[in-house]
């Protein structure tokens, strides 16, 4: 196996519930050698916050005291030399129910993909009632979705939210 191959297999970020807990303990697991990386989160859209994480054993271990209203979570995390792991541009972006417990992965790429999903059902006019659950679900999504300001996660959602937009504006026809 190549080494940025394993690299890519062994690095990331991975996310869970705390035992008896609402808050989140984030396990990051280094693309590079570093003793000390900086974690940047938001939830559900509110302002960016960050925490100083230190290795322990290989790995990053920290928890955050998550809201009281959350759904969704993003995630990046920058180096001490500036580097930053932002999962390729998508963020590290998570669903997360508190009851029942569930953490989702996914990306503006799964939003874009439903919202094709929408349109082939509109266009085509049967299940329209899927389509509309599924632009339901976009349409809550895309306003808590956290996006780094001026970044292309922040053009892509606005032009995702357009998208919406023409389509319900479609169904009104």
């Amino acid at each position: 196996m190549s080494f940025i191959l394993s690299l890519l297999l062994f690095s990331g970020l991975n996310l869970y519930f705390l035992k008896d807990s609402s808050d989140l303990l984030v396990k990051i697991q280094p693309s590079i050698g570093a003793e000390e990386l900086t974690l940047y989160y938001s939830f559900s859209g509110t302002d960016w916050d960050s925490v100083e994480v230190s290795d322990e054993t290989g790995e990053f271990v920290t928890v955050l005291k998550s809201p009281e209203e959350l759904n969704v979570v993003g995630l990046y995390f920058v180096y001490k030399d500036g580097a930053i792991d932002d999962n390729n541009g998508e963020l590290y972006l998570f669903e997360v129910k508190k009851s029942p417990r569930f953490l989702l992965p996914f990306s503006l790429n799964d939003l874009e993909v439903m919202i094709g999903q929408a349109r082939k059902k509109i266009v085509s006019g049967s299940h329209v009632d899927e389509a509309v659950m599924l632009l339901d679900y976009i349409d809550q999504m895309l306003k808590i979705v956290p996006v780094i300001k001026n970044s292309p996660n922040e053009l892509k959602r606005n032009i995702l939210r357009v998208e919406a937009e023409k389509l319900r504006a479609q169904l009104l026809r």
